[in-house]
This record gives structure tokens, C-alpha cells and sequence, in this order.
């Protein structure tokens, strides 16, 4: 059972992807697609975790902080140096037109993060470990391992990611013919893309 608190960290009303620092290292990141009771399995996930944690909700997801793993008390949200705090930030995902929705992700943001937070590299791994056991539908290095479903991931969803894993109703939602793209997508992309669609013959919702 997870020693959890509530709290906020105030992002000052931004999404993940803005209040993240734009650094040279690369935080270690997860991307998934999931719809429905999907986000369930990641909550439940760190959920079971037994470890304190403080969670937190953000504009577009929540966030868990490792308090026992730090060495110093949280400081106010736009001091917070994400490379070196045990954060895990997860993205949830976002239905956009009632048509069309947005992959997900988790990131530790701790980097580098084995020599800073082993225990948090090691859930990390742990947590890598379990997302593989479901289906991999898109891989850079992989690409011919697996199942090409790369017209139904539009929008630039592959350039952001190394790999995607599907959670089981995004799984037969796409199979079904449910188009994903990334998170934050922006509104030019996303104009472009319903253009596209529409001739494919997809509706929207206030579009």
C-alpha cells in the first residue's frame, strides 16, 4: 500500500511538455496510447507502490513525488530543478473533437537517474518492464518487429517517441480504426490533420 499525501505543484497553468526545463540531458519517458479505463492501470500501478509518495494533480496529469528519496524538502513549484528531484510526471491522455485522441506518457525526470535516485531507477525499470508486456505498436529501433499502424498514429506521434505501447482498449480501439496523435499537438497540425481525415470520411465533433 502506497504512504501517500495530497498536494499541488502550481505549473502556473501549464501543460507537462512547458514546465518540464528544456535540458541536454533526456529524462527517461514512457509513451503510451490508452482510452477509457486504460489510465486506470498506470494509476493502480504506482498505486501499489510501497514507497511514500506525494501525489499531485497538474493541468493535463498528475505527478508523484519520492519524498523519502529526497534529500531536501520540496521547494516552491518554479524552483523546483526537475533533473534533480524524484519526480514522476504522467500525462494523461486527451479525446480532442470527440474523435481523436492524444498518446499518454510517464517520465522520471531525474537526470541522470541511477546515480542520483537507485531506488527510483530500479521502480523506473520495474515500471518499464511491466508497460513492455503490452503491445508494442510502434518502435524506431523494432520497426520491423512490428505490425505497421502507423495510419492510425498521425500528427507526428512517431517523431516524439522512441516507442509506443498500447494499453488493451486503445489496442482494439485501434484495430477498429481509432486515429491517435501526440500530446500537445498544435492547432495548425491539428487543422491539417482533420482536413485529412474528414476525406477519409471521419467525423467531428464541433469542428
Amino acid at each position: 500500500m502506497v504512504a501517500c499525501q495530497k498536494a499541488a505543484i502550481h505549473t502556473g497553468g501549464k501543460t507537462w511538455q512547458q514546465w518540464i526545463d528544456p535540458v541536454s540531458r533526456v529524462p527517461v519517458r514512457y509513451d503510451y496510447l490508452a482510452i477509457g479505463d486504460d489510465q486506470k492501470l498506470i494509476d493502480g500501478w504506482f498505486g501499489s507502490l510501497d514507497d511514500e509518495i506525494t501525489v499531485g494533480e497538474g493541468p493535463d496529469g498528475r505527478w508523484y513525488y519520492f519524498r523519502e528519496m529526497a534529500t531536501v524538502p520540496l521547494p516552491p513549484s518554479g524552483q523546483i530543478d526537475q533533473q534533480q528531484t524524484p519526480l514522476v510526471l504522467v500525462q494523461r491522455p486527451q479525446l480532442l473533437f470527440g474523435t481523436i485522441w492524444t498518446g499518454a506518457s510517464v517520465t522520471f525526470t531525474p537526470t541522470p537517474l541511477r546515480s542520483q535516485f537507485p531506488k527510483l531507477d530500479r521502480i523506473n525499470k520495474s515500471f518499464g518492464k511491466w508497460l513492455r508486456e503490452f503491445e508494442l505498436v510502434f518502435s524506431h529501433q523494432r520497426a520491423a518487429q512490428v505490425h505497421d499502424w502507423s495510419y492510425y498514429l498521425e500528427g507526428g506521434i512517431m517523431n516524439r517517441a522512441k516507442e509506443i505501447f498500447a494499453l488493451p482498449e486503445s489496442m482494439n480501439a485501434l484495430r477498429l480504426g481509432q486515429y491517435f496523435v501526440p500530446h500537445g499537438i498544435n492547432d495548425a497540425s491539428l487543422d491539417k490533420l482533420t482536413k485529412a481525415l474528414r476525406l477519409r470520411g471521419v467525423q467531428f465533433d464541433g469542428v
